[in-house]
């Protein structure tokens, strides 16, 4: 489809409305990267949500085919508003915007929706707008979630806040995001805004709230202790079922095993 045929997948901005019309035809599929642009340590990009929600819509669309909408950067919500760098947004504003992409994404045709989503406090959004919407359009299939929920108890995973689990994920995913000599003591109370660390980042028992700490703003197990491999077993054990997924409901069981 379009430029990216080798790889299965387009970008839906870059396609022209022949194309995209022929690509329903063929590949009714269509992926929605959900990030936020958020303080995630010193080591990973502020956009770390969002990059890694596209990055494994890549993956699994690489084997479907599809196209893969831009990634909704917009998201609300979190233990990490007080720190430099994050940006979120009202709620209110993020589910309506939901809301309309999904109800046109069906009208044009879509039997697939995949609704992947990098922040975690997206899936609480979801799960309150995509039942209903489910239950409005039977004829489509949703998967929506986190890494933590869109491969339902079947294929869960571990997640975190730019600790272990989710640095393990960028190392596989995007590694040339990723700088693990960042990792280094001594930054001061400059890393906040006017210097004074915000009360609402308490909300979240055990975030690293030191500056001059390796482990600034991370909550979970060390991202020292991170790896590729860990990262790669997990995503593709992950994107395998949920292109499994799709491939069934599409009647296309022999081209992808999950």
């Amino acid at each position: 489809m379009g430029e990216q045929a080798q790889a299965k997948w387009a970008r839906y901005e870059e396609l022209r409305p022949d194309q995209l019309a022929a690509g329903v035809a063929t590949d009714p599929i269509v992926f929605w990267p959900l990030g936020l642009l958020e303080h995630h340590g010193w080591h990973l990009p502020v956009g770390l949500d969002g990059i890694k929600a596209e990055r494994l819509c890549m993956k699994i669309a690489s084997t479907t085919g599809g196209v893969i909408l831009p990634t909704m950067w917009w998201g609300a919500s979190g233990g990490h508003g007080g720190f430099l760098w994050t940006l979120y947004q009202p709620e209110q504003a993020a589910e309506a915007i939901l809301e309309r992409t999904i109800e046109r994404l069906v009208t044009f045709g879509f039997r697939v929706i995949v609704l992947a989503a990098g922040h975690y406090p997206w899936q609480g959004i979801l799960d309150r707008h995509v039942p209903r919407l489910q239950a409005q359009h039977r004829e489509v299939l949703f998967l929506w979630g986190t890494e933590m929920n869109i491969g339902g108890e079947e294929v869960g995973l571990p997640g975190d806040h730019a600790s272990r689990e989710e640095t393990s994920y960028a190392l596989y995913l995007h590694p040339e995001f990723v700088d693990m000599g960042a990792l280094t003591p001594g930054r001061d109370e400059s890393a906040w805004p006017g210097g004074v660390a915000p009360p609402t980042a308490m909300d979240l028992p055990g975030l690293c709230l030191d500056p001059g700490d390796p482990c600034f703003a991370q909550y979970g197990e060390d991202a020292r202790t991170a790896s590729r491999e860990g990262g790669e077993e997990a995503i593709t054990r992950l994107s395998t079922h949920l292109a499994g997924r799709i491939d069934r409901f599409l009647g296309r069981e022999g081209l992808a095993q999950g």
